[in-house]
């Protein structure tokens, strides 16, 4: 698959088939705006060397399948914080709202109890490529036929992924996020950050699972290399609002965190 998510022309970015989301060809996947907001922001967040340590974004409405805008604004510039907003609009209606925090990295001796511990996930087995749709169908009937980010992106199963709050994989963009510009190890995880709420979906009953509205990524340092891996857990409330937690990981262990809130939903097609 060699098809970006986004062609740029002029000011406006057109959305592919790959940048699509499971329930309607209409809309978006929420990973596809956080990749295109995240790729807006990076030039003048990481200038003079500084690094992404925090993405948020709101899903304000549904990101339709249709021409779309950035808006970049600096809230707080300095050598060793940046802070800056971005906008994603459909026509003149906004969709998403993103913030992104740089930091200053800065050569230190850290003792050994002030380290992130250095567990990670099982490695992941060469061949073992599959979309996420195919891993929920599990030899089924695909229940996410429609072409979309969901099929694009490349995964590699560890267990869970069963619609019990549960779940750990490798995965991997294949496709740059804009045609023609280099995808970084950053922007691919802020791209696959929607993800932790599909590996650890939680169907708390047969017509009933979850949506997020957000997403809240922590790196606590670059990821490095293709793949990144998500361990991620899922907990609801019984008034319906829950909360996705996801470790991310490289192969050298631990990069950082996702939050998502969730919303309970009827299943599609339920």
């Amino acid at each position: 698959m060699s098809t970006a998510l986004f062609r740029r022309d002029g000011d406006r970015y057109h959305p592919s088939e790959n940048a699509q989301g499971p329930w309607s060809p209409d809309y978006l996947h929420g990973g596809s705006p956080a990749g295109l907001l995240a790729s807006a922001l990076e030039p003048a967040g990481t200038e003079g060397g500084l690094r992404l340590a925090r993405f948020t974004l709101d899903l304000l409405r549904p990101v339709p399948t249709a021409p779309l805008t950035v808006r970049v604004e600096t809230v707080r510039g300095g050598r060793r914080l940046r802070l800056l907003q971005g906008d994603l609009f459909a026509g003149d209606v906004l969709v998403c709202r993103a913030a992104a925090l740089y930091l200053e990295q800065v050569p230190l001796d850290v003792p050994e109890a002030a380290r992130f511990e250095p567990g990670g996930l099982p490695p992941r087995e060469p061949g073992s490529e599959a979309s996420l749709a195919e891993i929920a169908a599990r030899g089924d009937r695909d229940p996410f036929p429609l072409p979309g980010l969901h099929h694009t992106v490349a995964v590699s199963l560890v267990d869970g992924v069963e619609g019990r709050g549960r779940g750990r994989v490798w995965m991997r963009l294949p496709v740059p996020v804009v045609e023609g510009e280099t995808c970084s190890p950053s922007v691919q995880a802020a791209t696959l950050s929607d993800f932790g709420n599909g590996v650890g979906q939680l169907q708390v009953n047969d017509d009933t699972g979850s949506i997020n509205a957000d997403i809240s990524l922590y790196l606590h340092r670059a990821p490095q290399g293709e793949w990144l891996g998500l361990d991620a857990r899922a907990r609801m409330q019984p008034n319906g609002n829950g909360l996705v937690e996801t470790t991310l990981h490289d192969e050298r262990g631990p990069v950082g965190r996702v939050l998502q809130a969730t919303l309970a939903m009827p299943v599609y097609g339920g």
